[in-house]
């Protein structure tokens, strides 16, 4: 049996799902679609990984560094008017076959002190960077020869996500999101 459906009867259907659809986006807050995660007062979610040395600095060696920069997307869910900044030693953590690296590095999304500021409903998505010194070569050349176990860890709000290189991805050498 077909039912008949008159224009003010449409109308008053139209209206209810622009409401119900509207409603959703109220109920997503801080969410931008993009996978990330709320973690208290930031939401945040990991991309890509690249790395640099300075093996040979104008022909001459040099004491060796490298650095490991993991790009990730933060995004600011405080609603305060002047959000304190994020401490990356607090929320983001890199292991390279074990081993925790805790040399993060001024630059691109990171400030001093390691902290990434943010002002209200602020998006940045940046490079941040760890430095691994000459002991920590091997785990370097780890990472170079595609050999490397690789994990970044985003905790915050009573929440923990654990991302893992794939460096056969595509897009290069990227982070997964682990499921539990």
């Amino acid at each position: 049996m077909a039912m008949k459906m008159d224009r003010r009867a449409f109308l008053k259907t139209s209206a209810a799902m622009a409401v119900a659809v509207s409603m959703t986006g109220l109920l997503g807050g801080c969410s931008d679609g993009d996978g990330s995660t709320k973690f208290g007062r930031f939401q945040a979610t990991v991309g890509a990984l690249r790395e640099k040395d300075n093996a040979m600095v104008g022909g001459v060696a040099a004491e060796w560094k490298g650095d490991v920069m993991v790009k990730v997307r933060i995004k600011d869910c405080s609603e305060d008017k002047k959000p304190e900044p994020v401490y990356a030693s607090s929320h983001f953590y890199l292991n390279i076959n074990g081993t925790s690296i805790e040399n993060y590095a001024v630059g691109d999304l990171l400030e001093k002190d390691g902290k990434i500021p943010l002002t209200k409903g602020q998006l940045k998505e940046d490079w941040m960077h760890f430095t691994l010194n000459a002991d920590q070569k091997d785990l370097y050349d780890a990472i170079a020869a595609k050999n490397a176990k690789v994990i970044f860890t985003i905790e915050g709000g009573g929440k923990r996500e654990i991302y893992e290189l794939d460096y056969n991805a595509p897009e290069g050498y990227t982070f997964v999101k682990q499921t539990v």
